[in-house]
């Protein structure tokens, strides 16, 4: 693409005229007297100046021997993304485009990038080119809570008008903004699908979820790539990016206890906590030894101004209130194996066996090592572990004897029905039997 360059070239684009009636090019007709449409030099400037400015704005450079510059430019005008600049303040967001909109280019389906100057505390608006402000909604198709319009991230707003969202009137919903905290939409009876592709959460939902205390600690780091939290359980989603945070038993507050003292040989819940105002995170931990964690947290003593959260890990503590030696990955937790029984002789029928020095109340799933022996050389002894009490889910080991005192182990996973407790059933062909299991692992 080029300018003409050749020794008839004006120096200067000549004034344009003033505007005519709008028509067509014509051939002309010699018969019926019509003239041949006249191509004056305006016409042409204004062709060639409209296709040297695609190139140009494009960020290309002229060039005479190149002919698909237009096509270069549009491919890459359609690349781009222009951010304007937020010239409003906290929670009343404005911008400038170097195109104004007006009331008639201001439509739904309209997608403005807007890098944020002022992080938002609360619900918020957004007023493009001194339009009348519209309410800014997450995908959750809520008003903003705060936290999720982050300093210098891009918020990317679309205008939308959706029946039974702010009375019907027109919205500009938030579908993203880099460093903010993410609302997303919950699921509803009706059968409607979720609005622009966004599935519900489910609240501790998390990917790649790591916690390792190598050695009993009253402190641990509990780091994710992504952690869903919640205000209540159906209530409004939080999606907090790079989670990476250390806890500490010894403490109280954001970081720490939720009050008072960590339990002694008994076990704490951990929750990822979020404040969406100032879009702090923190992890917080409550005694679970006798209760059930709830997946949201129901204490009285959240932190001021964090409002959601989600139960990350469940962990034993040492006698002197102290994380055990562990690793946590995803909503599993290994840990040195603790023995639950050591006995001998034989239960005919399945029966109760609490775990509880092992596995808290929330414990869903428990995986065991077990094993039988006995003095009789030659002898079968044999033990079932199950769920309950009718053999659901039976793990066996069973193996004859080729030295006295010795037996078979084996390890197998549990599904816990009753809270803290697992049932088993054991036998044996001949002389004084023993059975061992042990806790290695268990998920909440």
């Amino acid at each position: 693409m080029y300018q003409i360059d050749n020794s008839t070239a004006a120096a200067a684009q000549p004034a344009s005229t003033p505007a005519g009636s709008p028509g067509f090019f014509t051939d002309g007709n010699p018969a019926s007297g019509t003239a041949a449409t006249v191509v004056p030099a305006e016409w042409l400037n204004a062709v060639m100046m409209e296709l040297s400015n695609v190139v140009t704005g494009a960020g290309l450079t002229l060039s005479k021997p190149t002919y698909n510059q237009v096509l270069a430019a549009i491919k890459r005008l359609g690349q781009s993304t222009i951010i304007l600049a937020d010239t409003g303040a906290a929670n009343a967001y404005t911008a400038t485009n170097s195109t104004p909109l007006v009331a008639g280019t201001w439509v739904d389906g309209v997608v403005q990038a807007v890098k944020i100057s002022h992080a938002n505390t609360g619900p918020s608006t957004y007023a493009p080119d001194g339009l009348t402000a519209i309410p800014i909604y997450g995908l959750g198709l809520q008003p903003l809570q705060g936290g999720e319009l982050a300093l210098n991230g891009t918020a990317v707003l679309m205008r939308a008008t959706i029946a039974g969202v702010n009375s019907g009137n027109s919205i500009a919903v938030l579908m993203e903004c880099f460093g903010g905290a993410q609302q997303v939409p919950q699921a509803t009876k009706s059968g409607h699908a979720a609005q622009f592709g966004q599935l519900p959460s489910i609240i501790g939902e998390t990917r790649n979820a790591v916690m390792d205390v190598t050695s009993a600690s009253a402190t641990g780091t509990f780091t994710a790539d992504e952690t869903i939290v919640k205000s209540a359980l159906g209530g409004l989603c939080y999606v907090i990016p790079g989670f990476n945070k250390t806890i500490n038993l010894g403490t109280t507050g954001a970081g720490g206890m939720d009050s008072g003292a960590a339990p002694n040989s008994g076990f704490v819940g951990v929750y990822a906590i979020y404040n969406p105002t100032t879009g702090d995170s923190a992890l917080l931990a409550v005694n679970a030894t006798s209760v059930v964690a709830p997946e949201v947290y129901g204490g009285t003593n959240m932190p001021a101004g964090y409002t959601a959260s989600a139960l990350v890990a469940v962990w034993r503590t040492t006698a002197s209130g102290q994380f055990v030696t562990g690793r946590l990955r995803g909503r599993r937790l290994s840990f040195i194996a603790v023995a639950v029984l050591t006995a001998g002789g034989a239960q005919a029928s399945y029966t109760a066996l609490s775990i509880a020095g092992a596995v808290p109340l929330n414990a869903k799933r428990v995986k065991l090592t077990f094993s039988g022996t006995t003095n009789a050389v030659g002898a079968l002894p044999t033990m079932f572990l199950a769920s309950d009490s009718a053999g659901c889910g039976a793990q066996v080991v069973s193996s004859a004897t080729s030295v006295a005192n010795q037996g078979s182990t084996n390890n197998g996973e549990v599904v816990i029905t009753a809270p803290q407790t697992i049932y088993y059933q054991s036998s044996t062909s001949g002389g004084t039997p023993t059975f061992n299991i042990s806790a290695t692992e268990m998920e909440f």
